[in-house]
């Protein structure tokens, strides 16, 4: 193994799991996810795997580089075994289900083929980025991809359900592991890639939906709304008070499908306002990867009906060669049925 990401990954670890003492600190006062016994290296090693994959793919960038599908298929299964000192893997973790309306699981083999064939060859390249044949950056279908059909997939619809919280036992405290219900909870914030002081160091490395939370805060802001929501089902669940671990369950679930669609909505305002082929072929590739995660939350706002529109609005097999005005008015019309679910105000819609 990479001595370089393995010494990377230790250091992610020393921020994420750092835990201090919390004798003296009451629900009231608690600003950091900072619980004794807990542990969630298995979401952390599938970040820095997403990571990786993602850095993979876009070595090709440079117009030289050839990269396969046999070594993005490694990482994104861990064939090793021990890929960043974990035998967790994506590939296990990663959302399929026939009735999706647009499957990640079956799209991410191909995108890994067509990044392979459209590597090393600087006729690929467009402001930078490597695109395949039909005009997709890969690296961003992937990315985006697996943000959806694995992290926010894991943590919202699995790991937050009430019928697996039910299922794990809240009286046997496993030292440096907590309950297994208290381990659930803390496996679904994992999933959400921030710090466990992630509202009070500015200075912090977040990553994924923790990142573009952040990202996206100037206009929309629901950083505090899911943090906050993290740190008072985990203190529910250590007071068993199920009721209310359960009422900020469907907080992170809300407020994150929110971040899901305001992120659509910033990336499909990128396209209207771009002039530049290889920035429109860039944030459409991201419009319509985040799209895709509308799908993953079993307690989403949004209907099928409206993400089948929405998806259909912004999907194209060859994307280099749309008009621009017919392309703008496409993601228009994606952005209108999103205004429409989640009732974000003009100002919202204008600015992300």
């Amino acid at each position: 193994m990479n001595t370089k990401l393995f010494i990377s990954l230790i250091a992610l670890s020393s921020i994420f799991f750092s835990c201090s003492d919390d004798t003296d600190t009451t629900p009231a006062t608690r600003v950091n996810y900072d619980f004794d016994n807990v542990d969630y290296s298995g979401q952390t090693a599938r970040i820095m795997m997403l990571d990786s994959l993602e850095s993979y793919i876009k070595s090709a960038n440079d117009g030289t580089t050839a990269i396969t599908a046999t070594h993005m298929n490694a990482i994104y299964t861990n064939e090793s075994g021990d890929l960043f000192g974990s035998s967790k893997d994506l590939e296990s973790k990663t959302a399929n289900d026939p009735t999706l309306i647009a499957n990640v699981y079956d799209q991410v083999p191909a995108y890994f083929a067509s990044a392979e064939a459209a590597s090393g060859n600087a006729d690929n390249i467009i402001g930078g980025r490597l695109f395949d044949a039909q005009g997709h950056e890969p690296a961003q279908m992937v990315g985006k991809g697996l943000m959806g059909a694995v992290l926010y997939y894991q943590s919202v619809s699995y790991y937050l359900t009430a019928e697996k919280l039910n299922a794990g036992d809240n009286e046997t405290v496993t030292e440096g592991k907590g309950t297994d219900m208290e381990h659930y909870w803390d496996e679904a914030f994992g999933y959400f890639g921030a710090t466990t002081d992630y509202l009070t160091n500015e200075e912090a490395t977040n990553y994924y939906w923790a990142k573009y939370a952040a990202s996206r805060s100037s206009v929309y802001d629901v950083r505090a709304d899911i943090f906050n929501a993290f740190i008072a089902g985990r203190q529910a669940i250590a007071d068993k008070d199920y009721e209310e671990r359960d009422v900020q369950a469907a907080i992170i679930q809300a407020k994150w499908e929110e971040l899901v669609a305001i992120n659509v909505v910033h990336y499909a305002n990128s396209v209207i306002s771009d002039t530049e082929l290889g920035d429109i072929l860039h944030h459409w590739s991201e419009a319509v990867a985040f799209a895709t995660a509308l799908q993953y939350n079993t307690s989403k706002t949004i209907t099928n009906e409206n993400i089948a529109i929405i998806l259909a609005a912004l999907y194209s097999d060859d994307i280099k060669n749309e008009d621009k005005t017919a392309l703008n008015a496409k993601m228009e019309a994606a952005k209108a049925v999103i205004k429409s679910t989640y009732g974000f105000s003009d100002e919202v819609m204008s600015n992300l």
